[in-house]
């Protein structure tokens, strides 16, 4: 069965039913109150849903009013900082990231990252919350080892032969916390330079592990069914 370990709907009905018809266990995101109670209007209870302050919205977010989806969500996230993407002050993000991550490990929830540019004050951060961390399409050659030694989970993004550190990653995960993910649609036709229709959805996250397999020197078919394994153990 194919996993999606972090996906945005971008409010599209059109994929969410096809993850509900092909039986895709995706984790779908959620960075806004909006975006919570559309994406749960969208799949209902099939699907479980993250919520966090996503580090672009650190300046425009309020903590109580998003207290309540915190609350409501299993998963917290994608929380984290970025300094390539964004120019949202950092101390800013700084303070929402840590406020977040102290409310998910007071909470034991588990939590998706985002560390763009900031790999190593996120690992700082991260180190005084012990915690369930999934850290999402890491990006950098650094750091991947401390990452791997706090055994956190890590999603591999379907820019996995065009980007080295992606590659590096993807041989040398442990195979118990190897994930894939798509990102959403739009995230897979920016790092795939091309138009993607809806109903490729499966087929790209199949492409994915069949590369990552060849990576690893398995079969596709027993990626498959680590990666959902894993994902299933990372949600319980």
């Amino acid at each position: 069965m194919l996993a999606d370990a972090h996906c945005h709907l971008d409010g599209s009905a059109e994929l969410a039913a096809l993850q509900r018809d092909e039986h895709i266990l995706a984790i779908i995101n959620c960075q806004s109150p909006a975006e919570w109670e559309t994406n749960r209007t969208l799949v209902g209870t099939y699907q479980p849903l993250s919520f966090g302050i996503h580090p672009w919205e650190a300046s425009d977010l309020r903590w109580a009013a998003v207290t309540p989806y915190l609350e409501a969500t299993s998963i917290v996230g994608e929380i984290g900082m970025d300094s390539v993407w964004t120019d949202v002050n950092l101390l800013d993000q700084s303070r929402l990231f840590e406020a977040q991550l102290h409310f998910a490990h007071d909470h034991r929830k588990p939590v998706i990252l985002h560390t763009k540019g900031c790999e190593r004050a996120v690992l700082t951060a991260i180190r005084k919350y012990p915690n369930r961390y999934l850290v999402h399409w890491y990006a950098s050659p650094e750091y991947q080892a401390d990452y791997i030694r706090l055994d956190c989970y890590f999603t591999i993004g379907p820019d996995v032969l065009t980007d080295p550190a992606v590659t590096q990653l993807a041989k040398t995960i442990p195979l118990n916390r190897l994930l894939i993910e798509t990102d959403g649609l739009s995230a897979v036709a920016w790092a795939q330079h091309r138009p993607v229709q809806i109903s490729e959805y499966p087929d790209i996250l199949r492409q994915s592990l069949r590369i990552v397999a060849n990576l690893r020197g398995i079969a596709p078919v027993e990626l498959e069914a680590q990666v959902y394994q894993n994902l299933q153990r990372f949600l319980s």
